[in-house]
């Protein structure tokens, strides 16, 4: 398998992209395969040296501009071709990759891969899915901020794409597939809710209905479907609920004199729990509706995101994530086409 990453995408590039590579390819996962680092050669080759480790499987693809965050999503592939993030996707257009991973920006890593590797025939909006870690193991988040506007079918196709995800991350044969509203009442919610609730009875299989965000780390689904807007916010909520849940009750034990004789004690069981929330364990997430694997990291990744995102990649093409999409759309297309659809739904 050869993976063509953005070595110059994500806040801490080309230092920690680089050591991820490093690190994929030293563990069980990355044994036989290729990175291709793209990126500008002159920074990467530094940072090649600083490990003393120069395996046949790491390859460098000059390129010479980089996607910050003011670029316009839109216009990426235009204004910067020849750049690192668009280069990676275009290494799997020309076949040269059989998978791509970036810590760029989301909206341009969606843009660069709509352009060049287009949609899954039948697929109208492609859906970033991260894994949300739970003590159950996690739900799939679908959509968490691809698209604002959506229709109730789009959702359909969300909970569909996600649930292949499922059964091939969790080996979950039959993923309880939840819609994220205000109440659990199938007449709760909003009309784009109430609408796709009707069609995800109709076509999703195992749909257990609404689920309320309180109850979602309680283990209610295993897939909850919305529009990217709410993905988003929840997304960050909880994001930002991880990086300081952790710090707020060590500073709440110090508080009490006799509870700080148990700070030491307790350190370990926090730190577990904090990493069993933290985003890197999970790596990237797959771009889904997109005819390519294409993987998309957290802005701030570590060597250790990157590490994991590679190996989702991995995951992706070995478990031959695309085709279970392709056969999951194609067995609902009646609802997906413009003719027959409603044009409300």
């Amino acid at each position: 398998m050869r993976i063509a990453l953005d070595a110059m995408g994500g806040d801490h590039s080309p230092e920690q992209t680089v050591k991820g590579a490093f690190d994929f390819l030293q563990s069980s996962c990355g044994q036989g395969s290729q990175v291709i680092l793209v990126g500008q050669s002159d920074a990467l080759r530094a940072e090649v040296k600083k490990h003393r480790f120069n395996p046949s499987q790491l390859e460098i693809v000059h390129t010479e501009k980089i996607v910050d965050m003011h670029d316009r999503p839109a216009r990426i592939v235009k204004t910067k071709r020849n750049s690192s993030l668009v280069q990676a996707v275009e290494l799997v257009r020309r076949g040269e990759a059989d998978g791509a991973v970036s810590a760029g920006s989301t909206g341009a890593l969606l843009s660069a891969a709509l352009f060049l590797l287009h949609r899954i025939p039948g697929v109208r909006r492609p859906a970033v899915c991260p894994l949300i870690p739970t003590a159950q193991g996690g739900f799939l988040l679908c959509d968490a901020g691809a698209n604002v506007d959506v229709r109730a079918r789009d959702l359909v196709q969300f909970a569909l794409m996600a649930r292949a995800n499922s059964v091939h991350l969790f080996d979950h044969p039959r993923p309880r597939i939840g819609l994220l509203n205000i109440g659990t009442e199938a007449g709760k919610g909003n009309d784009l809710t109430i609408r796709a609730h009707g069609l995800l009875a109709q076509h999703v299989d195992n749909f257990i209905g609404n689920v309320e965000a309180r109850d979602l780390f309680a283990g209610v689904a295993d897939v909850v479907v919305c529009d990217g807007f709410v993905g988003n916010i929840l997304l960050k909520v909880i994001e930002g609920m991880v990086l300081h849940v952790a710090g707020w009750a060590q500073e709440k034990l110090k508080q009490h004199p006799i509870s700080q004789l148990a700070v030491p004690l307790m350190r370990p069981a926090l730190k577990d729990l904090a990493q069993e929330l933290d985003y890197e364990e999970h790596g990237g997430s797959p771009l889904l509706g997109v005819n390519g694997v294409v993987i998309v990291c957290h802005g701030t990744s570590s060597a250790r995101a990157i590490m994991n995102g590679l190996k989702t990649a991995i995951r992706c093409l070995t478990e031959e994530l695309l085709g279970s999409i392709r056969r999951g759309i194609e067995a609902h297309l009646d609802i997906f086409e413009e003719r027959n659809a409603v044009t409300t739904a």
